[in-house]
């Protein structure tokens, strides 16, 4: 009798094992065989229940989806952006249907639009906003024989009128009436992933960003197979207009429908964009378009129309006899008729004009136009031939150059072509004036001295024959060089370098291969000047740029720096004033590098991350695009503050009398003239010290009118030391009544708030009384920031033991005065100041200096 599986079978972890005493016997055997059976029953139930709950969890699964599917797009585009959000991807979905779609304005009733004008009339104009894009679309309109026309225009608008009205950019071409819309795609959506696109239609989507400030995406279109066009325009924050960019890859297979291809689409669209769709020639089907952060890399058929072109040989030159041992071989340049950016090269090289068989091959370089054969390669009195292709960011390769031939010397005795080995290839964000570094100079087979080098650099788009920036012959710079203002383009843009040496005997280099960087978005000319040590009389300062190493500069540069540089004295209201133009401060500690932890101050002349407007550019609330200050100190001019030479200064009146002299100018329609303010004196202060390089401005710039017996005229030889930029008598002869800075009865400080709006706030500052300044003030509270100006905070007695090498006074319910006077010597200075007198004060050494907005 066969044994069986017990009715309950339960799986057992193990069975009697047997030994050479066991008895054979089937009271021995059948409990183990009862076991193994009821194992396999045990298992072979867990299947089935596993099973059967598995598809249970399928059918359920289904039953999920499909109702997520069929009810709520919402939740599938949720699904999806997580799924790729985990995948550090960036996607964004038209599916034309609610919670799926780019499009975000709901369609406006035209009231009507003449043809000819530049207004229209509309049911609402709430959602719209200036400078946006827009599609007048008119389902029902007719042709003149009465059959259907369908219109679409494509508009922007100018300004917003009214509620109902709007300006366009443009006259309308013909007549809206209320049976068209504004909207933002007049394609016609027939269910979900289902829109019917005809000839003339045009599709918006709202703002997308798909990728980086740096790199570009790509778009995919389901669409009908067919000869209709769907062409792609794009614009975005470096490319404000509407540009084309045509399918690189079109691909049928896969689980795409029958009837339809996927259109892939290089996007150079870079951070915030919008796409448009103009659909031409046949009408089509759109299942959906996808834009995606990178190409999608699946390939496909190549657009023939869209290849980059085949380069062309540049150097060696045809034929070129007498080449050593490690030539760059080089292109003309890279252009593609999509306008998609080169992303790679290769070359080739043979000892047969058919190609037979390859000697070298580069492989896949990154982009750029050059490479410089390595050593070892060729061999002397041979003639070579090469050749070479691109590759766009689509994948997409040019194809090989024509073939060209060189032959190697009898012997290689040369200049080894150097590299470029600072800024680092591929580096980002490289401000407009780096400093080029190269690798030494080294001869191969022989010796030589370093005569010259000559450097380079071309845009992504350009040439050598036509470079951004070439040196020419530098005896001088040979191993680095600041690349001069105005070459490099911001935007964010790619360059490509190169560097060649020249020895005293044998000559030029080969050119180096090519090395990239990537521009900023922005331009910013940023200087600073960090306080390296305190104490030693006037403080251990030093120049620094925009990452806080220490930067060697000299006049030049600070004549050719776009704020400096337009210094400049100019005549207004009949007085010699200096124009300040505005600039933007950063104040903090160094992060990193040789001067960790040092505190610094940069000036830039542009907006730029962590920079502010400095506030002596606020003017009630308002910015301002410069200051003008007297170019002397105040002059008598009747009844008004003046600032002309010849003259003697205007003394012996107290504070207010000096204010009202200034503000005295202000009529007959001038305006804007005021005495100086402690705002305006620290732009002074901040620009002097980063270009003098330090604090001790009677050391580095001159000794003013400070060890004399008595008030000279403005602009006598003594007083005219202390210049600097144009402005003469900063410091020494009188001092100077400044507006904006006041202490309270408590020695508080009290300042302007930095909007402009010259209102005192009270800041917790106490002034710190009289002596040699170490540290200046940093308490900011709300509206202020005393780091805005030159405020003491802690002082010495010893001059030895200061850092700004000036002295200062403090004391309550004081104004302010600045820089000393024809007796203070070696206390006077660029940041003396003195807050110690009441503003009912007159004295025979106090003045001021005349400022205007």
């Amino acid at each position: 009798m066969p044994l069986t599986p017990s009715p309950n079978p339960v799986f057992s972890a193990s069975v009697p094992a047997l030994t050479t005493s066991s008895v054979a016997h089937p009271d021995t055997w059948n409990p183990i065989h009862q076991a193994l059976l009821d194992n396999d029953a045990a298992i072979n139930k867990a299947v089935g229940d596993n099973k059967a709950a598995a598809d249970l969890a399928i059918d359920s699964l289904d039953e999920r989806l499909g109702g997520v599917e069929s009810s709520s797009a919402v939740s599938v585009q949720k699904a999806v952006d997580l799924d790729w959000l985990y995948r550090n991807n960036v996607v964004r979905f038209e599916m034309f249907v609610p919670g799926y779609t780019l499009i975000d304005l709901e369609p406006i009733t035209v009231v009507q639009g003449v043809n000819g004008d530049d207004s229209i009339d509309l049911a609402s104009t709430s959602q719209l906003r200036p400078g946006g894009f827009y599609v007048l679309s008119d389902t029902a309109a007719v042709d003149a024989n009465g059959d259907p026309a369908p219109a679409s225009a494509l508009v922007q608008v100018q300004t917003v009128l009214s509620a109902a009205r709007i300006r366009l950019a443009a006259n309308l071409s013909r007549d809206w009436g209320p049976s068209a819309t504004l909207r933002r795609s007049s394609i016609k959506v027939l269910g979900a992933s289902r829109a019917a696109a005809m000839p003339g239609d045009i599709y918006l989507t709202r703002s997308v960003n798909i990728g980086t400030d740096t790199a570009g995406g790509a778009v995919v279109i389901r669409r009908s197979l067919n000869s209709g066009m769907a062409r792609l325009y794009y614009r975005d924050g470096y490319q404000p207009t509407w540009k084309e960019t045509g399918w690189s890859l079109r691909r049928t297979d896969g689980d795409i429908p029958t009837g339809y291809a996927d259109y892939e689409y290089i996007l150079p669209m870079r951070g915030d964009g919008w796409l448009r769709l103009d659909i031409s020639g046949e009408a089509m089907s759109i299942a959906h378009l996808v834009a995606l952060g990178t190409p999608t890399g699946l390939g496909g058929f190549i657009n023939p129309d869209l290849r980059p072109a085949t380069p062309l040989i540049s150097t060696p030159a045809a034929a070129a006899a007498g080449v050593m041992e490690r030539p760059t071989l080089a292109l003309v340049g890279y252009s593609s008729p999509s306008g998609n950016t080169q992303a790679a090269v290769q070359f080739q090289l043979s000892t047969t004009a058919a190609f037979v068989s390859i000697l070298h091959d580069s492989g896949v370089l990154d982009s750029g136009l050059s490479y410089a054969l390595p050593a070892a390669v060729l061999v002397a009195g041979t003639t070579y031939y090469w050749r070479a292709r691109v590759q766009d960011v689509a994948g997409l390769w040019s194809d090989y150059s024509a073939v060209s031939s060189f032959a190697t010397a009898a012997s290689f005795v040369y200049v080894a072509a150097p590299s470029i080995t600072g800024p680092a290839a591929n580096a980002v964000d490289v401000p407009e004036q780096p400093t080029l570094t190269s690798s030494p100079f080294v001869v191969s087979g022989g010796a030589d001295t370093h005569a010259a080098s000559q450097w380079r650099i071309r845009t992504a788009a350009g040439t050598y024959a036509a470079p951004a920036w070439d040196s020419g012959t530098d005896a001088v710079n040979k191993l680095t060089v600041v690349v001069p203002a105005g070459k490099l383009l911001p935007g964010q843009l790619s360059h490509y370098l190169q560097v060649r040496h020249q020895g005293t005997a044998k000559g030029w280099s080969e050119w180096s291969t090519e090395s990239k960087i990537t521009t900023k978005a922005q331009f910013a000319n940023v200087i600073g000047i960090a306080l390296l040590a305190t104490g030693g009389g006037a403080g251990t300062w030093a120049r620094v740029d925009e990452n806080g190493v220490t930067k060697v500069t000299d006049a030049s540069f600070f004549s050719s720096h776009a704020t400096y540089g337009a210094i400049q004295d100019q005549v207004v209201d009949s007085q010699n004033m200096v124009r300040i133009p505005a600039f933007y401060v950063k104040r903090g500690t160094i992060a990193s590098g040789a001067n960790f932890g040092k505190k610094a101050v940069w000036i830039s002349d542009q907006s730029a991350t962590g920079f502010t407007l400095h506030p002596a550019f606020k003017n009630a609330g308002a910015d301002l695009g410069q200051f003008w200050v007297g170019k002397y100190q105040g002059t008598t001019d009747g009844a008004k503050l003046g600032s002309k030479p010849g003259l003697m200064p205007l003394a012996s009146i107290d504070f207010p009398n000096m204010q009202a002299r200034a503000a005295a100018r202000n009529t007959a329609g001038v305006s804007g003239f005021a005495l100086w303010s402690i705002y305006q004196l620290s732009a002074i202060q901040t620009l002097a010290m980063i270009e003098m390089g330090g604090a001790d401005s009677q050391a580095l710039i001159g000794q003013g009118n400070v060890s004399t017996s008595a008030v000279q005229a403005v602009d006598s030889t003594t007083v005219a030391q202390a210049t600097w930029r144009g402005i003469v008598g900063l410091w020494g002869n009188v001092w100077q009544m400044v507006d904006g800075l006041q202490t309270d009865a408590s020695n508080r400080f009290k300042v302007w708030g930095r909007n402009g709006n010259k209102s005192y706030l009270t800041t917790t500052r106490t002034g710190p009384g009289s002596g040699y300044v170490v540290t200046m003030a940093e308490d900011a509270g709300v509206d202020y920031d005393l780091r805005d100006i030159f405020a003491p905070a802690t002082i010495d007695g010893s001059a030895s033991n200061g850092s700004y090498g000036d002295y200062v006074y403090s004391a309550a319910n004081a104004v302010a005065y600045h820089g000393g006077g024809y007796g203070d010597g070696s206390n006077a200075g660029l940041f003396f100041l003195n807050v110690s007198s009441a503003a009912s004060d007159a004295f025979t050494i106090v003045g001021g200096r005349l400022a205007k907005v």
